[in-house]
């Protein structure tokens, strides 16, 4: 679990406090089960079609010069 600070209105706080006590819960709790109704959770990295890009540079050696690589042999002086 991640810790996160928010703020919200002070009404807000006192309904939080009051259906806590009611439910004998903590705000937190309300909280994160409030988000969790609303949000559907973050796809999984290896989920993402961007994820076989990086996948595939694994085997890549690795290169002295970058711009040599890219953009072909330069003249040097």
């Amino acid at each position: 679990m991640k810790r996160l600070q928010i703020m919200i209105e002070e009404e807000l706080d006192e309904a939080l406090a009051l259906q806590a006590r009611r439910e004998k819960t903590s705000k937190a709790a309300l909280i994160r089960r409030f988000v969790a109704a609303e949000l559907e959770p973050a796809p999984s990295l290896e989920d993402d079609p961007l994820w076989s890009f990086v996948a595939s540079a694994s085997d890549a050696e690795p290169v002295d010069d970058i711009d040599d690589f890219l953009y072909g042999p330069t003249a040097r002086p």
